[in-house]
């Protein structure tokens, strides 16, 4: 996040982070103050949502809920390969799924190239 507000102070540009999740989970992230937060019922909604906010060069963060991304892996994959947006699959309101990789873990191997074992 630091580099966001460094980035932001810089160039006069605020950044956005977006959210793509159940319908639940977008309303608190929105109560919590992120402003892209959306709440999606299906894959084909995610999908498009998805595509709107990579075509938005003021999105740099793209969170995606688990369940939601295990939906749309094939598109995460190749919006993955960008630059931007940096795509992190947090936990829904289920909690975290058996068996996944923490998304900061993930996020920092796919970044730096360094796996990091706790």
């Amino acid at each position: 996040m630091g580099l966001l507000f460094n980035y932001a102070r810089l160039t006069g540009k605020l950044k956005k982070i977006a959210l793509i999740a159940d319908v639940e989970t977008a309303s608190f992230f929105k109560a919590s103050g992120i402003k892209l937060a959306y709440g999606v019922r299906d894959s084909r909604e995610a999908e498009k949502i998805i595509w709107d906010l990579v075509k938005n060069p003021d999105v740099v963060i793209l969170m995606v809920t688990e369940a939601i991304a295990d939906q749309v892996k094939p598109i995460l994959d190749e919006i993955s390969k960008r630059i931007y947006p940096t795509v992190v699959v947090i936990p829904g309101k289920e909690g975290p799924m058996a068996g996944r990789e923490s998304p900061i873990l993930s996020l920092v191997r796919r970044t730096i190239g360094v796996e990091i074992k706790i």
